[in-house]
């Protein structure tokens, strides 16, 4: 097959807020499974003997997004599933990884496809009885995708697959064939699942795949079910080929991946996986990939720790892989889920994102909770070994990592991934701090860093993000940095840091932290000759007037894509979910936008075209107003009340200069606004006055031209 690259990362999983915590965690044995946070399943109603809320892997914070960095409104992101609102976040952070101006993209034939089951905000929403017309899209799964593909303007496939436990895994399958056949020149894959309702952990535990205690056994004798985790994770593909032509960071090859189902071969029901079904998903892969069994360095299981599937997956695996191996080779395996739980249908992009983790940095992570092997597990016989301590790798340009994803009901994905052909000889990134350049090693060794975002909160938090960074040998040097930061989409908030070593780039980045928008080294201001007078100029220009233009000059056009920087750090506010406890005396939409009675006035009009028509007060108010300016004042006034209401929260900053679209408006929430605006002051507001007149200052003129003409 067509070699595909992984070019970027990103991720949100229990513990881990970015794949480098996430590594960390996973290279320090972090198991971050825990108690069910406060509040979280308010929804659960346990039967008789249920034992306590048990123990799960949890996002910390499922509720918070940046809407206003979206251009979504406050109102239409309250009711947006949260999981729409994480993948928009992950798919940005995602572009940027792989070094990718986001804001580049529009027109692109890049394609989205997101594997996600979970419709636990769905439930919530139907069943809080507070609805709203943004609800129909916020809890359509096929939403899933299309916002991502809406907000970037992408032009390929958008699609959510829905394979159960294996929907990721699936979906990167879809990707990679969408990518040979031409369908895009690119794609974004996805996983997402939050654990919003209790009732359905609490029908997991119905059917006895709970563990009792809150742990992932994988193939251990204590197995007896898993944890339910939550998280997404993103992966931007690429063919080969054209990664290389462009410099990106090739974390992973995508050597072969197939897909195989069941088809009612387990001798158990639709619910008991088969051996022959799983078997046939790996060696299709084998055979799309070209390799053998004693190839493969390495394979993530599925791995849920249930006494029923592990003993199939292991036999699945010792028949495909383990014995076809020499005996004093045994597979190592291991399974994420003793880290994090089973993230269900994003438990396959969990472990696609551990696996590229691992060819990157040259190490096997160890599994938990494994001491002794299941009975039903015979290893020596499989020819199979679960890792449980760090193991350092040499990843050999013909040797592959697989990943496994089984989903309930039988349809089984298995992924088959290389070391990048540039990095095939070495054993990894290793973590120790990268040296100074040497002078002349780079081009342009005196860099600059630029910093933005769409408010100043978000440039400081990303300088300390850089800050608190650990670069390691795999960064390059502080201008290769430079390169990747310049690459990235810039907001209007913007500073910039000089430096040609670590120091003096971390010491920029301390001043930019205590309120500084420049920050240049203390030499350089007595003696700043030749290239370094150049790169003040082009920071400061950057700085004050956002042209970026100048610094890539000065940092040349060798691109090399930095791996795992800190990406765009996000403004998150709380959006509380529908059935919380704020949730109860919430208005509904139609409560909202219905006036209260005392508004009007019952008489009619004086000019108006329909006589029947009750007079709001602001007819009164603007009728009493003695001269233009205070009739004018009374326009803005009234359109900036009517776009909170229509938002459900304050008008945004310089919201009169903005356009609609920018405002977050989009065209149905933009009809309410002009309804409202028509039943307030008599006018009629046809959808040809909004394209003509899209900003409320140009509304406000085209309202006082019309109510001024009805006093002549």
């Amino acid at each position: 097959m067509t070699p595909v690259a992984i070019i970027g990362l990103a991720c949100r999983f229990p513990g881990a807020k970015n794949p480098v915590r996430f590594w960390a965690n996973l290279i320090g044995a972090v198991s971050s499974v825990g108690a069910v946070p406060e509040g979280r399943w308010a929804d659960r109603r346990p039967g008789p003997g249920a034992p306590p809320a048990g123990a799960g892997g949890f996002l910390p914070d499922p509720d918070l997004f940046d809407a206003e960095f979206f251009g979504i409104s406050r109102r239409e992101a309250q009711y947006m599933d949260p999981q729409q609102r994480l993948l928009l976040e992950l798919a940005w952070e995602c572009v940027e990884d792989a070094g990718v101006a986001a804001d580049g993209l529009r027109g692109t034939r890049w394609g989205v496809f997101v594997g996600a089951d979970a419709d636990d905000f769905r439930m919530r929403y139907f069943m809080s009885g507070s609805l709203d017309r943004f609800g129909h899209m916020g809890t359509s799964g096929c939403m899933l995708a299309n916002r991502v593909s809406h907000h970037l303007g992408l032009r390929g496939p958008s699609e959510v697959v829905s394979s159960g436990q294996s929907s990721s895994l699936v979906a990167l399958h879809r990707a990679v064939g969408a990518l040979r056949l031409g369908e895009c020149s690119a794609a974004l894959v996805a996983g997402a699942n939050l654990n919003l309702s209790g009732a359905v952990t609490e029908q997991v535990r119905l059917w006895g795949g709970l563990s009792p205690d809150g742990r992932c056994h994988t193939f251990d004798e204590r197995a007896n079910g898993y944890v339910r985790g939550e998280g997404a994770g993103c992966v931007v593909l690429k063919p080969l080929d054209a990664a290389v032509r462009d410099g990106d960071h090739v974390y992973a090859v995508i050597r072969g991946s197939a897909t195989a189902n069941d088809a009612g071969r387990g001798p158990g029901g639709v619910g008991v996986p088969s051996v022959e079904a799983q078997r046939e998903a790996i060696t299709a892969a084998h055979e799309m990939a070209d390799v053998t069994a004693d190839r493969v360095a390495y394979v993530e299981l599925h791995g849920t720790g249930t006494a029923v599937g592990d003993p199939v997956e292991a036999a699945a695996l010792g028949a495909a892989v383990g014995r076809r191996r020499p005996d004093e080779d045994p597979l190592p395996v291991g399974s994420v889920k003793t880290n994090i739980g089973h993230l269900e249908s994003a438990a396959g992009i969990a472990g696609l994102i551990k696996a590229c983790l691992m060819l990157h940095h040259g190490c096997l992570p160890p599994t938990l909770n494994h001491s002794r092997a299941h009975p039903g597990i015979p290893l020596d016989e499989h020819n199979i070994r679960v890792v449980t301590r760090p193991e350092r790798r040499t990843f050999g340009p013909q040797e592959v990592i697989g990943v496994s994803s089984f989903g309930m009901g039988g349809t089984h994905a298995h992924v088959l991934l290389g070391a990048p052909p540039d990095r095939s000889d070495s054993g990894g990134s290793g973590d120790s701090p990268d040296p100074d350049p040497v002078p002349g090693s780079d081009d342009h060794a005196d860099a600059v860093w630029c910093l933005s975002g769409r408010s100043r909160d978000a440039v400081l938090d990303l300088a300390r993000a850089l800050l608190d960074h650990p670069f390691g040998t795999s960064t390059g040097t502080v201008t290769d940095v430079g390169r990747a930061l310049s690459a990235r989409s810039h907001g209007e908030h913007r500073a910039a840091v000089l430096g040609s070593d670590w120091d003096q780039i971390r010491q920029g980045l301390a001043k930019i932290v205590s309120g500084h928008d420049l920050a240049v080294p203390a030499e350089w201001m007595t003696r700043t000759p030749g290239r370094r007078a150049t790169a003040v100029r082009a920071a400061s220009a950057y700085v004050h007037g956002g042209d970026v233009t100048a610094v890539r000059d000065h940092l040349g056009e060798r691109r090399r894509a930095v791996p795992l920087l800190p990406t765009y750090p996000f403004q998150r506010r709380p959006h509380p979910l529908p059935g919380g406890a704020a949730d109860p005396d919430a208005p509904t939409a139609s409560q909202r936008r219905n006036p209260e009675p005392d508004d009007r006035s019952t008489a009619p009009p004086t000019g108006a075209a329909d006589s029947a028509r009750p007079v709001p007060r602001f007819l009164d108010r603007w009728s009493a107003a003695r001269t233009a300016a205070d009739r004018s004042w009374a326009m803005r006034t009234l359109l900036e009340d009517e776009l909170a209401a229509v938002l459900d929260e304050p008008a945004p900053a310089r919201a009169f200069e903005r356009s609609f679209s920018d405002l977050g408006i989009d065209s149905m929430t933009l009809l309410e606004f002009a309804d409202a605006v028509a039943d307030r002051t008599g006018v009629g507001i046809p959808e040809t006055v909004l394209f003509d007149h899209p900003t409320l200052n140009a509304l406000a003129a085209y309202l006082t031209e019309k109510l001024e003409g009805q006093r002549v």
